[in-house]
């Protein structure tokens, strides 16, 4: 199967702001404020293909390998009767002979927008619209675009107020157990990447707003006389998103205000207990992985949630006398696992998925993967740094 049958595009275009009529919208409080639905879509056209999105939904992107004769690495790394690519990559294409497919796939998401900015920053299901107990400081569009407007108030302090109103539709579907996967409120924000002022999201609540999530993701190695060597952990099986499966060595959200570098310190200390010197000293920073993901029952909280993310990479060599143990309740032990046995996990579906998508950069920048030994080594490359839906700088 070609990869590039299988990897999801997204395409959006900008038209300007028309009025249109005023609707009446009764949130799970039963209180009544207007939506407004408009002439023309104001941000996104569906007919121009300008970013590109990918969907891994319930598997992973080593799967796409399979039937490759590829040196250690992809060399049938899916053998099994049932084609789980249609499973895993089940975005639609933005291409001729599916632009009905990709159009239905986006009318059933909302676009959700800040104040005097016209791009989007994050996607919500229709689903989580519905059940949302939406307060007057947010406007819903719902024709012929579905969007989610937060609304600048006229006050000096508008940026904070916008976090705050942000933070009390949160507390409001809290307090009314509406999303189970919210949990409990803690002091842990994501930033709104792109936004033109500082602002953030309570990172439990970054996946219902479809928002772009950062994460620092490194590989820790060591070389033998057999060959490579990966530090692979596996995933504490009572965690409530990606239970049991395997992991990268170190890896961690980052956080609002947090540099991807020092979330990996920190990470580090807390998962592996690697001195924070040892790290600073030898970590060698490898560029970025971006992926789209359509979350399913494995990573816990609503089914569908659109995911778009970035992903700092790392790299770490170390000694052979080096030894790895679960130093917190989030990891319930460590391997270290040959190539071969990394591409058996994958083959299994034992990784998380954008876990799967950092070893396959890895496999390509230490040329496992290569030109010559792997038919579409460009596309997977562009397709493992694709452009992402919404912006991920203000300058850009």
């Amino acid at each position: 199967m070609l990869f590039s049958k299988i990897l999801p595009l997204a395409a959006f275009a900008s038209l300007a702001t028309a009025q249109g009529y005023v609707a009446r919208f009764s949130n799970v409080n039963g209180e009544k404020f207007d939506i407004e639905s408009e002439d023309v879509c104001t941000n996104f056209q569906r007919s121009q293909p300008i970013y590109d999105t990918l969907s891994v939904a319930n598997g992973h992107l080593c799967d796409l390998f399979a039937d490759r004769d590829c040196y250690n690495i992809v060399d049938t790394l899916y053998e099994g009767d049932n084609d789980i690519l249609e499973l895993v990559f089940n975005f639609p294409y933005y291409e001729s002979c599916r632009t009905d497919a990709y159009n239905r796939e986006l009318e059933s998401l909302w676009l959700f927008f800040l104040p005097d900015d016209p791009q989007p920053h994050g996607f919500l299901l229709d689903s989580i619209v519905q059940r949302m107990p939406w307060t007057p400081d947010f406007r819903l569009v719902t024709s012929p675009c579905k969007e989610v407007h937060l609304i600048k108030q006229d006050r000096e302090d508008w940026k904070e107020a916008c976090e705050k109103a942000i933070d009390e539709v949160l507390d409001l579907a809290r307090e009314k157990k509406i999303f189970p996967g919210l949990g409990k409120k803690r002091d842990e924000q994501f930033p709104i990447l792109g936004a033109s002022f500082d602002i953030g999201i309570e990172r439990s609540a970054s996946s219902l707003f479809g928002i772009v999530g950062r994460g620092a993701h490194m590989t820790v190695y060591t070389r033998t006389s057999s060959g490579m060597k990966f530090w692979i952990p596996r995933r504490n099986a009572k965690k409530s998103t990606w239970p049991n499966m395997l992991d990268n060595t170190v890896a961690g959200g980052v956080a609002r205000g947090e540099m991807p570098f020092e979330c990996l310190v920190r990470e580090a200390d807390e998962e592996a207990a690697l001195s924070e010197e040892l790290v600073r000293r030898d970590t060698v920073a490898a560029g970025t992985v971006t992926w789209f993901n359509i979350s399913d029952e494995k990573a816990g909280g609503e089914l569908g949630l659109m995911n778009p993310g970035v992903l700092y990479v790392y790299d770490l060599e170390v000694g052979e006398d080096v030894v790895f143990k679960p130093v917190d309740n989030d990891v319930q032990s460590f391997h270290l696992l040959r190539v071969d046995e990394v591409k058996e996990a994958m083959r299994n579906g034992e990784f998380k998925p954008s876990c799967a998508t950092v070893m396959i950069d890895f496999f390509i920048r230490h040329g496992f993967i290569t030109a010559e030994n792997e038919k579409d080594y460009t596309e997977i490359v562009s397709r493992l740094h694709r452009k992402l839906p919404f912006k991920t700088s203000p300058g850009f």
